[in-house]
């Protein structure tokens, strides 16, 4: 507790608010039950309504539905409780009452333990309250309302970005509380309707917050990176506002030219090159915002303090898996598919440099995995120079973390991503390549009937396949290719005394991915990554393990496992390695070069197999087997 206390000042996270609907004193007309009100006007008794005639001002005259639909009427309702009929209050306010309760004694605990940490609490219900934007730390429930519906939950996020507003340069951090199972399935939504940034926002379950050790915790993975958080913020931030700036340069560039100098694009250019304006006006757009981009001083300061993060203690991301690094591959590659709209004339459709064809089959007009990169030079395709189209021929392979190499064994383009969202890479048969009459594909296009244009690569990678093509004459830089991850699933084993593979069950499996990246030399290394949820069970159940369920020659590696926290850190900072061939046992050492733990991948541990006598020093084996989409398998 002392350590996070200091790490806290130390960031200067002063000041916490928590928010949640139980902390509003009276309840609103949709957060009592309609069909009580029946019960609660039927139980109410002579008494009961001669007190409501002397308290409410009408209300012999004013009907059921405006009274129950009426603020000031429950408010009074609410204050007198005590003094009506007991079964008419029970029957109106009990449910009501009772997880107001349960609810409120859950986050007076929080309170308890956030004061513990040194820090100042403040409580807001579904009402703003001004004061609360001076918070460093918010906490908020996913439903700020009784019935927890889609408008309580816009309500939240309502609140939530009233808070950081105009805050990007010290945003606060947001923790995302329920009691819902449906925390989990809203949080992406939530974060982004909000607008909140990803290093700074956590969820957590209520029920998890009281568990011994999870709050601090939480605490703690947001605190220790919150400066390098700042900066990805500041980014954020500065390449929104530049991008603006740089759109208005843009416009204003734009807006000066004239018809007579479209004109004159076209009678000088164009109708040479056979390209149409839209098309490239459209290509000038995109290097002249780039370039505008490029100008903004804000965007490059801000890019320049992102050098300063340190990598390299990374944490366990809190939804493992959630950044879709492939999504982003596949956007640096391809022109969004609307752009080729441009290439579909009223009459024959223009082949361009960079299209990639599909072809389907002519019998069932489905579409096959063959593919074509159109690779003649695109002067030669604008002038119909050409009456035959050169063209690489590809095959889609479905997607998985074993293909995303960084070699350059096999000629390749990382990721294809359908429009129907599935997902595969294209392998480039270089001795296939072949030339394809330029009159069969546009009949072909025109109609359907066997190639279907389903992108375009942009130039820069296109290039370099079209150079490997003609020659192998040399390598066009290109921007490097990010690491990307993949869903796996992971079960844990234990070596039983009978030197058997015994399953052990742990909380929050499901996220897990595995990280395809590169080492130092460039070779591929896969990692395992857990969410922040699957450290912190993994570590409760590896801890509390009993030393007389494992294997006698697996005891001290278990009990110097159980004080060794450098290696539980491992799990937090995705460092443990996974074997790249499937039944390779890979050994994680601590202490004294003591073996705690071996990663098998896919195959070679099942439940109750007997473990080889080389693999029985270690308490533990972990299973992890990857998940193929199913447009893959």
């Amino acid at each position: 507790m002392k350590k996070l206390r200091e790490l806290l000042k130390k960031r200067v996270v002063k000041n916490a608010v928590v928010i949640d609907d139980v902390f509003d004193d009276i309840p609103r007309p949709d957060e009592l039950t309609e069909g009580d009100w029946s019960n609660f006007f039927d139980d109410l008794g002579a008494s009961g309504n001669a007190l409501l005639s002397n308290l409410f001002p009408g209300y012999e005259r004013t009907s059921m539905g405006d009274l129950i639909g009426s603020q000031e009427f429950i408010s009074i309702l609410w204050e007198y409780r005590d003094k009506l009929p007991t079964e008419a209050r029970e029957h109106l306010f009990r449910d009501y009452e009772s997880t107001q309760e349960a609810e409120r004694k859950i986050l007076e605990a929080l309170i308890v333990a956030l004061e513990g940490f040194g820090l100042t609490c403040s409580t807001m219900g579904k009402e703003f309250d001004e004061r609360a934007r001076e918070a460093d730390l918010i906490f908020i429930d996913l439903f700020l309302g009784f019935h927890q519906s889609e408008q309580d939950m816009d309500r939240a996020v309502s609140r939530v970005s009233q808070l950081v507003t105009n805050r990007a340069h010290k945003p606060p951090l947001v923790v995302l509380m329920s009691r819902s199972t449906r925390l989990w399935e809203k949080r992406n939504d939530f974060r982004d309707k909000a607008g909140l940034l990803g290093s700074t926002f956590r969820i957590a379950s209520k029920a998890d917050l009281t568990k011994d050790g999870r709050l601090e915790t939480l605490l703690t993975r947001l605190a220790n990176h919150y400066e390098d958080a700042k900066r990805v913020a500041a980014f954020v931030q500065s390449w929104n506002d530049g991008l603006e700036q740089a759109r208005d340069n843009f416009v204003r560039i734009l807006r000066r030219l004239d018809l007579s100098d479209l004109a004159q694009i076209r009678t000088l250019l164009l109708d040479f090159e056979g390209q149409k304006l839209g098309e490239y006006l459209l290509d000038v757009s995109d290097r002249v915002l780039q370039h505008e981009i490029e100008a903004q001083v804000g965007t490059i300061s801000a890019a320049q303090e992102l050098n300063k993060i340190e990598l390299g203690q990374y944490p366990a991301p809190h939804l493992a898996g959630s950044s879709d690094l492939q999504d982003l591959v596949h956007r640096m590659i391809f022109q969004h598919v609307r752009r080729l709209e441009l290439s579909v004339g009223q009459d024959v459709p223009t082949i361009q440099y960079g299209d990639v064809l599909r072809r389907k089959n002519t019998e069932t007009g489905k579409l096959t995995s063959e593919v074509f990169l159109v690779a003649t030079p695109a002067c030669d395709l604008a002038r119909a120079e050409t009456e035959n189209v050169f063209v690489l021929p590809g095959t889609l392979m479905p997607l998985v973390a074993k293909d995303w190499s960084y070699g350059a064994t096999v000629t390749k383009t990382p990721i294809f991503k359908s429009q129907d969202g599935s997902r595969h890479w294209i392998r480039w048969h270089l001795k296939k390549r072949q030339t394809i009459p330029l009159a069969t594909l546009c009949e072909g296009l025109q109609h359907s009937s066997s190639y279907v244009r389903v992108g375009r690569i942009r130039e820069i990678f296109a290039t370099e396949l079209q150079q490997k093509l003609l020659a192998d004459m040399g390598r066009i830089g290109q921007p490097a290719k990010p690491p990307a991850t993949f869903p796996v699933s992971i079960a844990l084993y234990v070596v039983s005394p009978d030197a058997t593979t015994r399953s052990v069950p742990v909380e929050s499996m499901e996220t897990a991915s595995c990280f395809v990246g590169r080492d130092a030399q460039g070779r591929r290394v896969d990692h395992l990554v857990l969410g922040e949820d699957v450290c912190d069970a993994l570590r409760e159940t590896m801890q509390s393990y009993p030393l007389e369920d494992v294997r006698t020659s697996a005891k001290e590696s278990l009990s110097a496992m159980k004080t060794d926290l450098d290696f539980f850190e491992r799990f937090e900072r995705g460092l443990m390695e996974l074997p790249r061939q499937n039944g390779k046992w890979n050994a994680e050492k601590g202490k004294d070069n003591r073996t705690y733990l071996y990663l098998v991948r896919n195959e070679g541990v099942e439940e109750g197999i007997s473990a080889k006598s080389n693999y029985r020093k270690a308490p533990f084996v972990m299973k992890i087997t990857d998940i193929l989409s199913a447009e893959g398998e």
